[in-house]
């Protein structure tokens, strides 16, 4: 509010990111939204300020305008340009808009972006990424060292997949201890198709006392260093498309060693 953070609004957003900083034990994750006008690729940048770690960058379309917008002289290159470069492109508005229209603005989406693309409506998990509390607390979902078999509830089907399925699949590991930086490229390059986010507190082996943050949102990957180790689990979560294999994603998190 009172802004725009792309541009005149920069050095306040700066000191609010400094006030939320200083409740870090009591939230889960900061969500900006930009206005339609805006440049959500840029305003993720602040994600690498001091005491955060980017998680990535999602654009909602609007199937029934979207593609007139992207013509238009005024506003076309700004629209162009979200799309292009988000991580994540959710499809809204599919209660309304008709299988003709969604299916047009998909195969439009796809001459313009190499983000993953989805329709609404998408589980939360999804839209904004896994809790870190979730990732390394003690659910029965998790296990110390390889992977072997999760709860989770995948659906194999004939039909077109759609994520807002309650049966998308989610699986994760406690890691024995800090991995190597060799497994974790290995784990970058291989991941399954069907995974839509990701995400991982990790020790490596060259810097075991700092926290290494692993994310995966849409059709980005990306490793940082967000600060020192807090003594917590090891752990890594993934989130994948119904249908997706669980044996898949099984090997996949058995990849970081």
């Amino acid at each position: 509010a009172n802004g725009c953070i792309c541009c005149t609004m920069a050095d306040g957003f700066a000191e609010t990111l400094d006030i939320v900083r200083g409740f870090a034990n009591r939230i889960d994750r900061v969500v900006v939204e930009v206005s339609g006008v805006g440049q959500p690729h840029k305003v993720a940048q602040w994600g690498h300020s001091p005491g955060f770690s980017p998680d990535g960058t999602v654009v909602l379309v609007d199937p029934l305008s979207v593609r007139d917008r992207a013509s238009d002289r005024y506003v076309g290159e700004t629209i162009l340009t979200q799309v292009s470069e988000a991580d994540l492109v959710v499809i809204s508005r599919t209660d309304v808009a008709g299988a003709t229209e969604l299916e047009a603005t998909e195969i439009w989406l796809s001459s313009v972006t190499d983000a993953t693309v989805l329709r609404a409506p998408v589980p939360t998990g999804v839209l904004l990424g896994p809790l870190l509390r979730a990732i390394a607390g003690n659910g029965p979902s998790s296990s110390r060292g390889p992977v072997t078999g999760a709860a989770t509830t995948p659906a194999s089907r004939s039909g077109p997949t759609r994520v807002s399925d309650p049966e998308h699949v989610t699986i994760s590991r406690r890691l024995a201890g800090p991995v190597t930086r060799a497994s974790i490229d290995t784990w970058t390059r291989a991941r399954p198709s069907g995974v839509v986010r990701a995400k991982g507190l990790i020790r490596v082996n060259d810097r075991p006392d700092d926290r290494t943050v692993l994310q995966v949102c849409g059709s980005s990957s990306t490793v940082t260093v967000d600060g020192p180790w807090d003594g917590g689990d090891d752990a890594v979560v993934a989130i994948a498309l119904p249908g997706t294999p669980r044996a898949a994603l099984v090997k996949w998190l058995n990849l970081l060693d």
